[in-house]
């Protein structure tokens, strides 16, 4: 039985993921948040968890070291993990004064959505290579990778998780290392809710040709799709619904 290390799992993408495939795959789940990991474990018994900051070095080591010390391989990585946030690059507040996009904020969206991402994936990659193993990454990006107005951490973030896809798919081939990605559009869940209004959403239902927001299926048949095509490498596929920015 194949395994997938799976970031971000506590969410709603996450979630599904486990759920998708937890009769055929063995799950190492991580998570910032260990209460949602708990109330994973009480519903999905098998899988395995880690309460993990991925911006910390010295925690991802650690946890790495503890799967090898299991002997127990990876063979795919589901880099999920990640925050949408939503700030223009400059505000008028309510004193009448313009106030510049929060470098404290810049700094910790690219140390959640792209940072994080760098150092999980180098690590395993690391470790494939060193014990001459095989394996798959699949990086989850963003409709908004092309550029979302009003998201200039994030879009920056997303833009570069691709052009990582590309790098690393070029560099890994030699090591038979897949890398893929998929940029979701705006789909139903808790995380678009909380960074959009209700009318900026009724505004990209409404200019997007499938008129509806994504639903999760959607995006885990898409998972599937690059597990199973050996050949697709290199590419993130848009689940998007036909929206353009």
């Amino acid at each position: 039985m194949n395994s997938i290390l799976l970031t971000g799992a506590s969410g709603k993408i996450g979630a599904n993921i486990i759920k998708s495939f937890y009769n055929s795959h063995r799950l190492i789940c991580v998570d910032k948040n260990r209460s949602s990991l708990i109330k994973l474990k009480k519903k999905y018994k098998k899988i395995e968890i880690f309460n993990l900051d991925l911006t910390k070095e010295k925690e991802v080591n650690n946890f790495l070291k503890k799967i090898n010390k299991k002997q127990k391989s990876i063979d795919i990585l589901i880099n999920n993990a990640g925050l949408i946030y939503s700030n223009p690059i400059i505000k008028l507040s309510k004193k009448g004064k313009f106030i510049a996009h929060s470098f404290n904020e810049w700094k910790k969206i690219l140390d959640i959505n792209l940072n994080s991402l760098f150092l999980i994936s180098s690590k395993v990659i690391q470790n494939w290579c060193n014990q001459r193993n095989k394996g798959l990454i699949i990086n989850i990006s963003s409709i908004s990778a092309k550029g979302n107005v009003g998201q200039s951490a994030y879009s920056s973030a997303k833009s570069s998780i691709d052009i990582l896809t590309k790098i690393w798919s070029k560099e890994l081939s030699l090591f038979d290392i897949r890398v893929a990605g998929i940029a979701p559009g705006f789909f139903n869940t808790l995380s678009t809710k909380e960074a959009l209004s209700i009318n900026q959403i009724n505004h990209i239902k409404k200019n997007t040709p499938a008129r509806r927001l994504g639903n999760i299926k959607e995006l885990i048949s898409a998972i599937k799709f690059i597990i199973s095509n050996k050949f697709f490498n290199g590419k993130t596929i848009p689940i998007d619904g036909g929206l353009y920015l």
